[in-house]
């Protein structure tokens, strides 16, 4: 017996890696329901009810007494305090089959360094088990194919138009395939960046049954390679040396450009970055190199960002040029960059702000998300961006999430600079129709413009309480922490929302208790009788599972002068294990003996 830890994300084809094979789903459920084998999901835990298997709480719970020790209580949200590490659960999986003949951990993860187990990519996985290294058993084992020369994962002779559509489906994410066909000039061999049966019935109604193919090789055109005419079609991976050798081929810029993209796509890693920036960094180019070369780039710079930083100064050059083909590639290249290493992007941010206004789609989209990178790392170099992000806020445009979240960056340092759209923030806030990710990221926005302008909470108290009853706790934390933020300066315009947020004060999430306890704190000091009969409660708050609340809770009873409260308060002050609360519980007695 074999025991298999799959994880779930770039590994198992309910989200497959976006340029490698992954491993069926079927195989996972057949693996565990079909042999002797033992199946457990370690990643993502979606997997565990996606196959029917074991997730990591079903292996805690195979070792008795180390529930706390490795999970911990279950929280409001629905996950646990604490979780195994990837390699501890390992390890606890283990434990349990202490005799089994092997352990094989599939994930995108590298942990080849975890004692016992052989650990595979998926895309490393899926051609062993073909060849049988895993089980020579399992239904989807074969006989190798060789392909003459190139490493390949699979092969097939087709039968019929579906079996090899079929096949081609099932390797959809393959780097190329190999052809090998018979004509009137005996046997050859292409090397394609596509192939597809079903393009044939669209493109070519009346042709005979067979596949339309996309070559590798610059200039060459797409031709229909009859069924009977194919002798194997492998997949083929795209190595270094195969792009020198085709890449030689090409008779001009354009061809080499068009290359260079089609294998990007195929096989980001095969490709050197020097070799795209030679297409681009020239005084002409056509439109159709300059695409293609900033296509080609943009797939390194999402495999590769930390390869493409020397391209920036080429990309800042070409988002001047009123003529740039496509501004979105340029953007998405400086985005997957700054997601990376943001700091290298940040002098580009006068270069890229102009494209917030663009009237193309995507180059805003891209724009917003280069700027929220920046002004995560930096806020300052962000602030001239504003006026730009508020336009793509206000429009309600695409990348309007990564627009909030530059904002809600530069107002933490530079609130000044975001107060002046602060009313369109907050509409963002209350605004049901917007993801509520969004909303919260609005909310935090304000609080730091509350803070420079104390009109502007007179302004939005009214509609921030609204979300006081949201069934999204953490949107109801955000505004009863907005509400804390207004109390320090405006608490006469809280007061009139005591219920709603006394409300609060028992709920399950801690952070929602704290930040509800502070407020009604901060009110209880200048409106002691709208707050007086929550007194009962602060008193059982003093005994809060969290340190803050406590804390909160003799601040409270000491503004509300809870003479009566006085042994519980004393209690606190001797007892507690935090500083923080003796110190609120002695101000408090301090203020009952006035």
């Amino acid at each position: 017996m074999l025991v298999f830890a799959f994880d779930r994300d770039w590994t198992v084809d309910v989200n497959p890696h976006p340029r490698h094979d992954a491993v069926p789903l079927e195989w996972v459920r057949h693996l565990a329901h079909e042999t002797d084998h033992a199946v457990y999901a370690i990643g993502n835990q979606t997997l565990a009810e996606e196959a029917a298997i074991p997730g990591v709480v079903d292996i805690v719970g195979r070792h008795g007494d180390a529930w706390d020790e490795w999970l911990g209580d279950k929280q409001p949200d629905g996950y646990y305090e604490q979780f195994p590490t990837r390699r501890e659960r390992l390890s606890l999986i283990a434990d349990v089959h202490p005799d089994a003949d092997g352990y094989v951990v599939v994930d995108d993860l590298d942990l080849s360094d975890v004692d016992g187990w052989e650990h595979y990519h998926a895309w490393d996985f899926v051609p062993a088990v073909q060849q049988g290294d895993i089980d020579p058993g399992l239904p989807w084992a074969r006989d190798p194919v060789t392909d003459g020369g190139r490493p390949t994962s699979a092969g097939v002779v087709p039968v019929d138009a579906s079996h090899l559509s079929s096949w081609l489906s099932e390797h959809r994410d393959a780097p190329g395939f190999e052809l090998t066909r018979t004509d009137e000039n005996g046997e050859s061999t292409v090397l394609l960046s596509d192939m597809s049966v079903d393009a044939v019935f669209i493109e070519e109604p009346s042709q005979a049954p067979g596949a339309l193919c996309t070559p590798f090789a610059p200039g060459s055109e797409k031709f229909i390679v009859d069924l009977e005419a194919i002798e194997l079609v492998s997949t083929a991976d795209i190595s270094p040396e195969t792009v020198t050798t085709l890449t030689a081929q090409a008779d001009t810029l354009t061809e080499e450009a068009t290359l260079l993209r089609r294998v990007t796509a195929a096989n980001p890693a095969a490709v050197r970055v020097s070799a795209v920036l030679s297409l681009l960094d020239r005084e002409e180019t056509s439109a159709l190199q300059q695409r293609e070369a900033l296509r080609a780039l943009r797939q390194i710079a999402v495999a590769r960002p930390a390869d493409c930083t020397p391209a920036i100064p080429i990309l800042r050059s070409l988002m001047g040029d009123s003529n740039l083909v496509a501004p979105a590639d340029v953007l998405a290249t400086l985005s997957a960059i700054g997601e990376q290493s943001p700091g290298d992007i940040a002098p580009a941010t006068a270069d890229i702000i102009p494209y917030l206004g663009s009237n193309r789609v995507s180059a805003r989209r891209e724009a917003a998300a280069c700027i929220s990178h920046i002004a995560s790392a930096d806020p300052s170099d962000a602030v001239d961006a504003v006026p730009g992000l508020e336009t793509i806020v206000e429009d309600d445009a695409d990348g309007t999430r990564d627009a909030v979240s530059a904002l809600a960056a530069v107002a933490g340092e530079y609130p000044e600079a975001v107060t002046p759209v602060a009313e369109l923030v907050g509409s963002v806030a209350l605004d049901e129709s917007r993801p509520d990710a969004v909303r919260m990221i609005a909310i935090a926005a304000l609080g730091p413009c509350v803070e420079v302008s104390p009109s502007l909470a007179v302004e939005i108290v009214d509609d921030i309480a609204q979300l006081l009853t949201a069934e999204n706790h953490r949107l109801r934390n955000n505004a009863v922490a907005l509400l804390f933020e207004v109390s320090a300066i405006h608490t006469d315009v809280v007061e009139p929302f005591v219920d709603e947020i006394s409300e609060l004060l028992t709920v399950e999430d801690a952070y929602t208790r704290t930040n509800a306890s502070g407020t009604l704190a901060r009110v209880a000091e200048d409106f002691p009788n709208a707050v007086e009969h929550v007194t009962p409660t602060f008193v059982e708050l003093l005994n809060d599972d969290e340190s803050a609340v406590r804390e909160n809770a003799c601040w409270a009873l000491g503004y509300l002068r809870a003479a009566e409260r006085t042994p519980e308060l004393e209690k606190r002050l001797q007892e507690d294990d935090e500083k923080g609360v003796r110190a609120r519980a002695s101000w408090a007695l301090s203020r009952l003996e006035e």
